[in-house]
């Protein structure tokens, strides 16, 4: 019956193929634009890591033309934190109190109030997270396309740094790496909220105060969107952002949950697919192991951690390639968690049966109740913390 098993490799051989092919091929820009782009950064809480954020932009070998920083209120921490550091920044900081309301998700909001500071003065725009670490070329491999033309929405994806994580922070970092290597074709309309760069021409078709205004999330909107307009999407490679480590264990359990929430209501059939092929990885791997010592069974296990091991190699080539090399330890638990396959399918699998039952999102300090990805209402906010 072990034939039966072999569609278990097939998971196993695509994402370590994609690894490879992602290091392999994956090259920092060498076109360059000069232009204005305005960037837009929604954010909230106490943002212990907005002075390494801010020392990254003023890094940039494209300085923006400003920063608009979007805040919900005055008593959001947020905003003494951002008042304090904008005197230091080599470019203008402008800071824009959003409100709130309870019909669409407060990032939403907050881009939205961001949005409408764009005047003509600007080439480009770019919407960013609060707690990426972006390279020195960041923001011009982003923004360049769209200041010549060749693309209108332009994206990458976080890469999930592996400083002070246990176990499971490592898991939760395998888990989304593999996301980073992940290439799907414009017509998916995946687009990561991290780095959204935005020509004016997108600015025009998508009309963001109105896409946005009864909307969960801004990436996976704004993609759907930009693929009905027909616009062009690029997604680089290039845009591989460092992004530390956030949070204890349960934090970062948290995290990935609620990413899948997203995945599930906004794109439901990623949703499945990722179910199919982590069962598919899980359960193969198991009764592969039951059949032991069958030759087959044995080639096949170790066909499987063979594969794991190779793609956290080609990770950790990946995370060398966009500046930010994975210390041995690190990797070591890397190399573990490739090599015993069920370890991370497992985790995604268990996350992704979770959202078989719950339509609540809890995003920062505001929890939601969706029924879909225009259907939100806002159920509680709760003091920020810190």
């Amino acid at each position: 019956m072990i034939e039966f098993l072999l569609p278990a490799l097939l998971p196993a051989l695509t994402f370590t193929g994609l690894a490879i092919w992602r290091w392999r091929w994956l090259r920092l820009p060498v076109v360059r634009a000069e232009g204005r782009v305005t960037l837009i950064l929604p954010v909230t809480g106490p943002q212990p890591g907005l002075p390494a954020l801010l020392a990254c932009l003023g890094a940039q070998t494209l300085l923006p033309r400003r920063l608009v920083v979007v805040i919900e209120s005055a008593s959001d921490p947020a905003l003494a934190r951002i008042n304090a550091l904008a005197p230091g920044c080599p470019f203008p900081v402008e800071v824009v109190l959003a409100g709130g309301v309870p019909w669409r998700g407060q990032k939403n909001t907050n881009i939205i109030a961001g949005i409408r500071r764009v005047d003509a003065e600007d080439d480009a725009v770019l919407l960013l997270d609060a707690d990426i670490r972006p390279q020195p070329w960041w923001l011009s491999a982003a923004a360049s396309p769209a200041i010549l033309g060749s693309h209108d929405v332009i994206t990458g994806f976080r890469w999930q740094l592996l400083d002070g994580r246990g176990l499971v922070g490592h898991l939760v970092a395998w888990i989304d790496r593999m996301g980073a290597v992940l290439i799907l074709p414009p017509r998916f309309g995946v687009i990561w909220g991290g780095t959204i760069g935005l020509s004016r021409k997108a600015l025009a078709a998508l009309d963001l105060p109105r896409l946005l205004d009864r909307a969960l999330v801004d990436d996976l909107t704004i993609g759907r969107a930009a693929k009905q307009a027909g616009l062009k999407v690029l997604s680089r490679g290039a845009i591989t952002v460092p992004t530390p480590n956030d949070g204890d264990a349960l934090a970062q359990l948290r995290f990935m949950r609620r990413q899948l929430q997203v995945v599930r209501v906004c794109q439901p059939r990623l949703w499945v697919a990722l179910l199919m092929v982590s069962h598919l990885a899980v359960l193969g791997w198991l009764y592969t192991l039951l059949l032991v010592p069958a030759p087959a069974s044995v080639l096949l296990l170790a066909l499987l951690s063979a594969c794991g091991l190779v793609r956290a190699v080609a990770h950790a080539g990946v995370a060398a390639r966009v500046g930010v090399p994975d210390a041995p330890a690190g990797l070591a638990v890397q190399l573990l968690i490739g090599a015993i396959p069920p370890l991370a399918d497992g985790l995604l699998a268990a996350l992704c049966w979770t959202m078989l039952w719950t339509r609540r999102v809890r995003w920062r300090h505001v929890e939601y109740r969706v029924d879909g990805p225009e259907a939100v209402r806002v159920t509680a906010r709760f003091p920020h913390a810190g």
